[in-house]
């Protein structure tokens, strides 16, 4: 009697620890779920539609209107972009500058917002091709990992490449990043489809003293 009672026990409390596992994996996986659709919302809500006052082109030859411009003196830069992987340097100028246009310099582009500013994030936009101005020409080459850095206001900002995607050209470029991250936004157009421009989003990883 006695071993048939602790047999029953055993039956039943191997019942209980798989029914407690159940629940426990029930339990994870539905967190899961609502973490995902938490961070979707979140991507979601911090989409962000910006205009371009002109348009990214692959200029390939200089034409009339670029080879006449001179661009500023190094002073009149408010920051400096840095991507070494394909030997970008170039400085950018303030929003309201004459010389904030893509055919001087990379365009510091109206929605962006300091290096400073906590979460914010910094649209810049350049040229693809082999002109003068075709700062940008080279961003498809970089792997993601890879480091850009903005020098502003006496300190360096040190982004890694986290992801790129396309997007239409019709003039205006929807930017989804993490709302929780200081962000850098790099646009051009693409290499081999005139009607497709590319995103790049870079995320803050360290800041020291410039």
């Amino acid at each position: 009697m006695l071993e048939k009672l602790q047999k029953n026990a055993k039956i039943t409390l191997s019942i209980l620890f798989i029914f407690i596992g159940i629940v426990l994996l029930s339990y994870n996986y539905l967190g899961s779920i609502k973490s995902n659709l938490f961070n979707e919302k979140n991507i979601e809500l911090l989409s962000q539609q910006i205009e371009l006052p002109e348009e990214i082109q692959t200029i390939d030859e200089e034409e009339p209107d670029i080879t006449t411009q001179v661009s500023p003196s190094p002073t009149a830069y408010i920051g400096w972009l840095e991507v070494p992987d394909v030997n970008i340097k170039r400085g950018f100028t303030d929003f309201n500058s004459p010389d904030n246009k893509l055919s001087k310099n990379i365009l510091l582009v109206t929605g962006s917002s300091m290096p400073d500013v906590p979460n914010g994030n910094l649209i810049l936009a350049g040229h693809n091709g082999r002109s003068k101005v075709s700062f940008f020409n080279d961003l498809y080459k970089l792997n993601d990992g890879a480091h850009a850095f903005v020098t502003y206001n006496g300190k360096k900002y040190d982004y890694t490449l986290k992801k790129r995607y396309d997007v239409p050209k019709v003039g205006t470029i929807t930017i989804e990043r993490n709302p929780n991250v200081n962000t850098l936004t790099l646009i051009t157009c693409h290499r081999t489809d005139n009607h497709t421009q590319v995103v790049f989003i870079f995320e803050l990883e360290n800041i020291t003293k410039a």
